[in-house]
C-alpha cells in the first residue's frame, strides 16, 4: 500500500521520491503562501451579490471598511482620504433629514448598511445606486458604485447625495418622466445655498431656454420654484404620491395640484423661475443682446413659445439715463424683466408683465436688463406679438437739481423736481471716510414722495448722526412705484470740525 503525503498530495514509495519530498514541499507551501496573498490583496468587500463583477474586479483595490455611521453607513475607498471619510458621513445624514423634512419615505431597508464604494482608478464611468432586492420601494443591501477617476472630494460628496436622493425618488414607481426626477433628484440632494453652476450660467445666456432638455442645470430651479410657491415642504412629495397612486403622469398632476393650492398656473410660474434664474445669474449677453433701436422697432416678442421654454433678451443701456415705457400686447405671455444695477451692492429688482400691462423702466444707474417671455402649452406658434417699447425722460422724475450744505444740526441734502410720475419716494445711501480710511456704508434712509405731479416739488434729507470732521457722500436714487431704482445723483461735503 503506498502512503499519501498529507502536506504535498505527493505519493511516496522510493527512497529518491521521499528524498524529494521537503525540497518539493517547500516549493508547494511557498507557491501556496503566494496564492493566499494574492487572493487577500484581490479581497472583495462584502456587497450586493449583482455586482460582485465590479466591486471585486482584480484592479479594484478597496481598502477596509470606514464606518460613517454605525450600523447606517460604510465607506470602502480605494485612496486613504481621511478628509473624504470625515466629511462624507455629515453629508450623507444631511441628505437623509432634508428627505425626511419633505416627508419622502426612507430608501433603505434596516437589514444591512449602506455601502459607498469609491473607486479612484477608471472604473467605467459607473456612478448609481445597486441593491439586492426592493421591498415595499426600499432597497435590500444598497450600494453606491462611484468611478471616482476624475471626481474631486466635494464632487463625490455630490453625486452620494444624489444616489440617496434618487433612491428615495424611484421608491414610489412613478409613472416615467425623466426630466422631473432628475430635476427632483437634483433639488432635493442640493446644499442649502447652492448656486446655480456653471452649466446655468452658460444655459442662461441663450436667446430661448429649454427648461426640459437640461434638468441638473435648470429643472433644479423650476423645481425650487415649485416648493417656494407652495410654501409647505412636503407638496413635492405628496404631489409625487398623488401621482404614483393614480398611475398619472407626475409633471400635470404637480402644476394642477399647485394651481389648486395657490392659483399660480404654469406659465405664472415659469416667469418666475426665469426671473430668479436672472436675479441668481449674469450670463455673457452676446448671444441674446438687443439695443435701443431694436426694442423700439419691435424686435422683444411677447408671444409665449412652447411649454417649458423662455424666450430671453438682454439689454445693456450702456449709459444711457432716460427711462423704457414697455407696453405688454394684449396677446402677451407671461414675462418679466430683471434689472441689475451699476451699483454692485444692490441687489438685482424684478417687475412682472401680464397682457395688457404698462411698466416704467428706468435706466439711470442701471447696467443690465433681462427680458423674458415664458412659455404656454398654448404658445410656440409662428405669429409674433411684439411689444411696444419707447423712451421718455419724464419718468420718474423731470429736471431735477439738487443742492448740500452743511448746517447746525447736520448736512443737509436738498433736491427739486419740475415734475414725477410713478414715484413712490427716495432711497438715500450715506458713505463716511473713518479716521483709518475705511468706507462705511449706511442706508438706505427713505424720503417719501407722492405717488405723481404734474408740478414742482422740493425735497430734503438732514443727517443728525454725522460727525464734524468727517467726509460724507450721500448718493440718492428714485424709487419707482414697481419697487425700481433710478440712480439720480450724488454729493460730497465734509462737516465742520
Amino acid at each position: 500500500m503506498r502512503d499519501v503525503c498529507p502536506v504535498t498530495g505527493l505519493t511516496s514509495g522510493s527512497e529518491a521520491t521521499v528524498a524529494a519530498a521537503p525540497s518539493v514541499r517547500r516549493l508547494v507551501l511557498a507557491l501556496l503562501i503566494a496564492a493566499g496573498a494574492a487572493a487577500s490583496s484581490a479581497a472583495t468587500p462584502e456587497g450586493v451579490d449583482a455586482d460582485r463583477g465590479w466591486i471585486g474586479a482584480p484592479e479594484r483595490r478597496f481598502g477596509p471598511a470606514q464606518v460613517l455611521a454605525p450600523g447606517r453607513v460604510v465607506l470602502y475607498d480605494e485612496l486613504a482620504d481621511p478628509a473624504l471619510a470625515a466629511a462624507l458621513g455629515p453629508e450623507v445624514r444631511r441628505t437623509q433629514a432634508a428627505l425626511a423634512a419633505g416627508g419622502w419615505r426612507e430608501p433603505f431597508t434596516d437589514d444591512e448598511p449602506l455601502r459607498i464604494y469609491v473607486a479612484r482608478r477608471s472604473a467605467g464611468g459607473e456612478q448609481r445606486i445597486a441593491a439586492r432586492s426592493v421591498e415595499g420601494g426600499r432597497l435590500v443591501a444598497p450600494a453606491i458604485l462611484l468611478d471616482a477617476s476624475r471626481m474631486t472630494d466635494d464632487s463625490i460628496m455630490r453625486e452620494v447625495s444624489r444616489q440617496i436622493a434618487r433612491a428615495a425618488v424611484r421608491g414610489y414607481d412613478v409613472a416615467p418622466d425623466a426630466f422631473l426626477e432628475e430635476a427632483l433628484v437634483e433639488w432635493l440632494s442640493a446644499r442649502p445655498g447652492d448656486a446655480p453652476g456653471a452649466d446655468a450660467w452658460t444655459a442662461a445666456a441663450s436667446p430661448e431656454l429649454d427648461v426640459a432638455t437640461q434638468p441638473a442645470a435648470l429643472g433644479r430651479l423650476w423645481v425650487d420654484e415649485i416648493a417656494k410657491t407652495a410654501g409647505d415642504p412636503a407638496f413635492l412629495r405628496e404631489a409625487w404620491e398623488r401621482a404614483a397612486d393614480g398611475g398619472d403622469a407626475p409633471r400635470p398632476v404637480m402644476l394642477r395640484l399647485l394651481a389648486e393650492r395657490t392659483h399660480v398656473g404654469e406659465e405664472t410660474l415659469l416667469a418666475r423661475f426665469a426671473a430668479r434664474l436672472y436675479t441668481r445669474v449674469e450670463p455673457e449677453a452676446s448671444p441674446s443682446r438687443l439695443r435701443t433701436p431694436d426694442l423700439e422697432a419691435g424686435a422683444l416678442d411677447a408671444a409665449p413659445p412652447q411649454s417649458l421654454r423662455v424666450r430671453h433678451r438682454a439689454f445693456l443701456p450702456d449709459g444711457a439715463e432716460e427711462t423704457l415705457r414697455v407696453d405688454w400686447p394684449e396677446d402677451g405671455g407671461q414675462g418679466a424683466a430683471v434689472v441689475r444695477y451699476r451699483d454692485e451692492t444692490l441687489p438685482p429688482d424684478a417687475v412682472f408683465f401680464s397682457a395688457g400691462d404698462r411698466r416704467a423702466i428706468p435706466l439711470a444707474g442701471v447696467a443690465r436688463v433681462d427680458l423674458v417671455v415664458a412659455g404656454s402649452p398654448y404658445g410656440g406658434g409662428a405669429l409674433r406679438s411684439p411689444a411696444r417699447v419707447e423712451r421718455t425722460a419724464a419718468i420718474p422724475y423731470a429736471n431735477l437739481e439738487a443742492h448740500v450744505s452743511p448746517a447746525a444740526d447736520g448736512p443737509r441734502v436738498w433736491w427739486t423736481t419740475s415734475s414725477h410720475e410713478g414715484l413712490w419716494g427716495w432711497a438715500v445711501f450715506r458713505e463716511e471716510v473713518l479716521a483709518d480710511g475705511r468706507v462705511v456704508r449706511t442706508g438706505p434712509e427713505i424720503v417719501p414722495a407722492t405717488e405723481s405731479s404734474p408740478e414742482s416739488y422740493r425735497y430734503a434729507y438732514v443727517d443728525r448722526a454725522s460727525t464734524p470732521g468727517t467726509f460724507y457722500r450721500y448718493t440718492v436714487w428714485a424709487v419707482t412705484d414697481e419697487g425700481l431704482l433710478a440712480r439720480a445723483f450724488a454729493a460730497t461735503l465734509k462737516t465742520s470740525e
